[in-house]
């Protein structure tokens, strides 16, 4: 039995490669999503944190909060479940700045923006992308040392924090 090809485990949107995690249908809908404003977005490049950080955020409230999954993982019912959540929602995300849904700034919801040391990162993910069959094999560490520097399609933003549009994007 053949392993998966990239083909069957990455789509692009919008110029950015994603998983079959992410079905594009989500994608397309994310700007119907009705942000609230107790909504809290930890964004992130993927293997930076973000879950050990939503673990501590949920314990500083003294009310029920929902941590989600990332807002752009799933199909198109996943904006329904988000919007039955009756509770505050702490919202991971490791979309662009400019694919977020505007509702969010409009709201002016509370954003935590996660920086690793992209090291660190780096070998994170690579061992995630390793032990992970859906997505694409990577045989060495060199060959996705590569990718990772190029950002493997995406936008060297999104590996490159100091030059990332969620730094210099001005405050809404």
């Amino acid at each position: 039995m053949s392993s998966p090809s990239k083909a069957d485990l990455i789509h692009v949107f919008k110029g950015i490669p994603f998983t079959t995690r992410s079905s594009p249908e989500l994608l397309k809908s994310l700007d119907n999503f009705d942000a609230r404003e107790d909504d809290v977005l930890l964004v992130s490049y993927p293997k930076s944190g973000t879950h050990w950080l939503a673990g501590v955020i949920t314990k500083l409230y003294n009310t029920q909060v929902t941590l989600t999954s990332p807002l752009e993982f799933g199909d198109i019912s996943k904006l329904e479940e988000l919007n039955k959540i009756s509770s505050k929602r702490i919202i991971p995300t490791h979309l662009d700045y400019n694919m977020l849904p505007s509702n969010f700034m409009n709201k002016k919801c509370k954003m935590i923006y996660i920086i690793r040391n992209p090291k660190d990162t780096a070998v994170s993910m690579y061992h995630y992308y390793r032990d992970n069959p859906n997505l694409p094999t990577v045989d060495t560490w060199t060959a996705f040392f590569d990718l990772f520097l190029k950002g493997d399609g995406r936008p060297s933003s999104r590996m490159c924090p100091e030059s990332s549009p969620w730094l210099s994007a001005p405050p809404k």
